[in-house]
C-alpha cells in the first residue's frame, strides 16, 4: 500500500503504479492476501486534502491512523483527534471493507485540540493557507459540487483539482513550478507551526479545578507567554548573546549612517545570526513530541521537505507540559520583556527591508515571519497586561511585516499566487493591513476613518448615471481615439508603453505585462497634452459628467487614458494600490472572439462589449488576457470609490493619509532602529 502526500507525489501524479522507492510514499500491508487495493483521501477540519492512501481492503485503520499521524506530526492518542467516514467515527480495528470504503472516497481527520484565541482586535483565528480556489488548475472549471472545495496540492498549496484524474493530467505542467513554490512556501508553514505552538502555550494558562458541579476551567493568576527568542539553554541564546548582538548592531548602525550600506547590512546579519539559528528550534525549548516508529510504515522523504535540525518535529511534552524554558511571567519581566522584544522585532523588520532591496528574498521572508511571531506575542501579552502603548506599536510593525511579506511574493514572478496565502494569514491574524479578502490586498486600505464597501465588479443596476452618458456617446469617443492613432505626429508620439517611465508615474506597471505590449494615450493626468485639441469632445464630456475622475487625475491620484492592448498579450495578476478609487473601462475596439479576450477581477471573468462600461474595484486581484490576433482598446478612467464621490473633504483626507503612509514606509527603509 502506498500513501501519497496529497496531489504532490510524482508517482501518483504521473498515473503510474506506486513503487517502494517512490519519493514521499509509504508502504502498508504490501501484497497482503491478494485482496484488491482501493485509494481514498484523508482531509483535515477545513476540507483540505492532506494525504491519499492506497490500502488493501483488509488493512486495519489503526495502521492508516499511525501513518497519517507520523506524516503530519500529530498525536493520535489525544482525545481531541478522531477520524470520521460519512459522519461515523472510525474505530482502530475497522477495515476498508467493513467501512465500505471505495475508490475516491474521503475520510476526515477531526482535530478539536486547538482553541480560539484573540488579539486586541478579538479576531485572531488559527492561521491557515488560502484554499478558496474556484477553478481546477487542469480543466479550468469550477467545482462539480458547489458545496465541495477543490483539492489542493499539499506541497505548494497553490494548485487545485477536482480529483486525481485532473491531478495526474496536470502534473507535467505543474511539476515545473511545484518545487519552487513549495520552497517559497516554507516560511509561511513555519509561521503556521509557530502559531499552533503559541496557542498550545496559551491554553496552558488554564487548569482544571473540581467543584460541586463538576470540573471547570480556571485561569492561572499570572498570564504566561512563550517566546522562542528568549534566552534558553535549548535555543542557544543567552544573556551574553543579547549583549553581543547589541554591540554588533550598534556598530552596523554607525556604518549605515556613514553610507557604508553593504558592510552595515553584513554586520546586521551577523548581529541577528543567533536568532536565525534559534528559529528552527521552535517547540524544542518547551519540549516537542516525536511519533513512535511503526514497523508497518516506511516513509521515504523525497528531499523537498525541510529538515530543521531538531525543530521540525514537536515532541509530546509541548502539548502536555514538559520543561517550560520559554515561558515568561509577564508581571515579573515587566518593561524589560516588551522593550527587548520590540527592539528585536524592529531590527528583524529593518534587516528584511535591506535584504529584499538587495535581492536576498528567502532570508528576508524568514525574518519577516520571525518578526510576525514576536509582534503577535507582544500584542497578546500587552493586551493581557493592559499595556496599550506596547500593543499599538507592535500592531504597526505587524502590519508592515505582513505587507512586505505579501509584496515579496507578489513581485516575484514565480511566487505571485503565494500572495493570497500571506493575505489569508494576515486576515486571520486580526485583519492586518486592513485586508478582509485575500483577493483584495492593496498597499493602502482605507480603514482608520471609514469602512468602504468592497465588491470586485459593480452590478449593472448599481452603476452611476454617467455610465449611460458615456455609452450613448461611444461613437464620438471612438472617432477621437482613432484620431489620436492616425492624426498629427504630435498626437501619435503621445502614445507610449505603459510603465516606460516617460510619464513620471506608474513606472513599475511594465512588470505585469507579458506579450507584445500595452500602450496608453493620456487624456488627463501626468503626461497629458495641456490643450483639448487631441480629444475635445471626450474631454468636455468627462469634465461635465465625471468631474471627480478629472480632478483625481489632475491631482496625481489617477489617470484617464486610451488603453490599447496588443494581440497575444497578458497583463499578469496584480492588485491596485488602494481601495479609495475604482476603475471604469468603456469598450472601444473589442476582438470578435470575446471568450479569448477577458478580464478577471477577484474570481470573476468578464468580457468587454463595444460601447459598454465595465466598472470594477482594481484593489482586488485582477488580470487581463488578449489571446486573439486583434487589438483591444478601452477608455480607462480612474475615479473615486462611489461612497467617496460626494464626500470630497473625506476623500482628500484619505488621500493625504495614504500619501503619508507611503512616505513613512519609504523612510523606514533608510533609518535603522537602534
Amino acid at each position: 500500500m502506498a500513501a501519497y502526500n496529497d496531489l504532490s507525489s510524482a508517482a501518483s501524479l504521473a498515473g503510474a503504479a506506486a513503487t517502494d522507492n517512490d519519493s514521499n510514499n509509504m508502504t502498508i500491508d504490501e501484497g497482503n492476501g491478494g485482496c484488491g487495493p482501493i485509494i481514498f483521501t484523508v482531509i483535515n477540519n477545513c476540507g483540505i486534502v492532506e494525504t491519499r492512501f492506497k490500502v488493501n481492503k483488509t488493512t486495519k485503520m489503526q495502521k492508516v491512523f499511525k501513518a497519517y499521524a507520523k506524516k503530519h506530526n500529530i498525536h493520535i492518542a489525544s482525545p481531541g483527534i478522531h477520524f470520521k467516514f460519512h459522519e461515523k467515527h472510525i474505530q482502530p480495528n475497522d477495515t476498508a471493507a467493513s467501512l465500505g470504503l471505495k475508490d475516491d472516497d474521503t475520510i476526515q481527520c477531526v482535530n478539536t485540540i486547538t482553541i480560539n484565541t484573540t488579539t486586541t482586535s478579538s479576531k485572531f483565528k488559527e492561521l491557515q493557507l488560502y484554499t478558496n480556489f474556484t477553478t481546477c488548475s487542469h480543466c479550468n472549471l469550477p467545482p462539480h459540487n458547489n458545496n465541495k472545495k477543490l483539492l489542493t496540492c499539499s506541497d505548494c498549496a497553490s494548485a487545485a483539482y477536482h480529483n486525481s484524474a485532473c491531478q495526474r493530467s496536470h502534473w507535467k505542467v505543474h511539476k515545473r513550478s511545484c518545487a519552487k513554490l513549495s520552497q517559497s512556501l516554507l516560511p509561511l508553514k513555519e509561521l503556521i507551526r509557530w502559531n499552533k505552538l503559541f496557542k498550545v502555550m496559551k491554553q496552558q494558562q488554564y487548569h482544571d479545578v473540581s467543584s460541586g458541579g463538576g470540573t471547570k476551567r480556571k485561569k492561572k493568576k499570572r498570564p504566561l507567554t512563550w517566546c522562542w527568542w528568549h534566552p534558553d539553554n535549548e535555543n542557544g541564546i543567552t544573556s551574553q548573546t543579547l549583549q553581543h548582538t547589541n554591540h554588533i548592531w550598534n556598530v552596523a548602525v554607525e556604518q549605515w549612517n556613514t553610507k557604508d550600506y553593504l558592510r552595515a547590512m553584513e554586520g546586521m546579519q551577523f548581529a541577528l545570526e543567533a536568532y536565525q539559528s534559534a528559529w528552527p528550534y521552535i517547540g524544542k525549548g518547551s519540549g516537542s513530541f516525536e511519533m513512535p516508529s511503526d514497523d508497518d510504515v516506511v516513509d521515504v522523504d523525497d528531499g523537498r521537505r525541510r529538515e530543521s535540525g531538531g525543530g521540525e518535529k514537536m515532541k509530546n511534552d509541548a502539548l502536555g507540559g514538559g520543561d517550560d524554558h520559554n515561558e515568561m511571567e509577564i508581571e515579573e519581566e515587566g518593561d524589560d520583556f516588551f522593550e527587548t522584544s520590540m527592539i528585536l522585532a524592529k531590527r528583524l523588520l529593518f534587516l528584511a527591508y535591506c535584504e529584499l532591496d538587495g535581492g536576498q528574498i528567502a532570508s528576508a521572508r524568514q525574518r519577516l515571519v520571525q518578526c510576525i511571531s514576536i509582534t503577535n506575542t507582544i500584542i497578546y501579552s500587552a493586551h493581557k497586561a493592559s499595556r496599550t502603548k506596547n500593543n499599538r506599536s507592535a500592531q504597526f510593525i505587524l502590519d508592515d511585516a505582513y505587507m512586505e511579506l505579501m509584496l515579496s511574493m507578489e513581485e516575484a514572478e514565480a511566487d505571485k499566487i503565494l500572495a493570497r496565502h500571506v493575505a489569508n494569514l494576515a486576515i486571520a491574524n486580526g485583519n492586518c493591513c486592513g485586508w478582509v479578502d485575500p483577493m483584495q490586498r492593496p498597499g493602502y486600505m482605507a480603514r482608520s476613518t471609514v469602512q468602504l464597501s468592497s465588491v470586485p465588479i459593480c452590478p449593472l443596476e448599481q452603476r452611476p448615471i454617467w455610465c449611460n452618458e458615456l455609452e450613448r456617446n461611444y461613437g464620438r469617443i471612438l472617432d477621437e481615439y482613432n484620431n489620436t492613432s492616425r492624426g498629427t505626429p504630435m498626437m501619435t508620439n503621445q502614445w507610449m508603453d505603459v510603465g516606460c517611465g516617460r510619464r513620471g508615474s506608474g513606472h513599475d506597471d511594465h512588470s505585469v505585462v507579458s506579450g507584445r505590449g500595452w500602450k496608453e494615450y493620456v487624456l488627463f493626468g501626468t503626461g497629458a497634452i495641456e490643450s483639448d485639441y487631441d480629444a475635445p469632445f471626450t474631454k468636455k464630456l468627462l469634465r461635465q459628467h465625471v468631474p471627480d475622475a478629472v480632478t483625481l487625475a489632475q491631482e496625481g491620484g489617477g489617470e484617464v487614458i486610451f488603453s490599447r492592448l496588443s494581440p497575444r498579450t497578458h497583463i499578469k495578476p496584480h492588485c491596485g494600490p488602494t481601495n479609495l478609487r475604482w476603475t471604469a473601462h468603456l469598450g472601444l475596439v473589442i476582438p470578435k472572439s470575446k471568450s479569448d479576450c477577458r478580464i478577471r477581477v477577484g474570481n470573476e471573468w468578464k468580457s468587454w462589449s463595444a460601447g459598454k462600461i465595465l466598472l470594477f474595484d482594481d484593489s482586488f486581484e485582477h488580470e487581463v488576457r488578449n489571446d486573439t490576433d486583434e487589438e483591444r482598446v478601452v477608455l480607462l478612467i480612474r475615479l473615486w470609490h462611489p461612497e467617496l464621490t460626494s464626500r470630497t473633504v473625506l476623500a482628500s483626507q484619505l488621500v493625504q493619509e495614504a500619501i503619508a503612509k507611503k512616505e513613512e514606509s519609504v523612510q523606514k527603509r533608510y533609518n535603522p532602529p537602534a
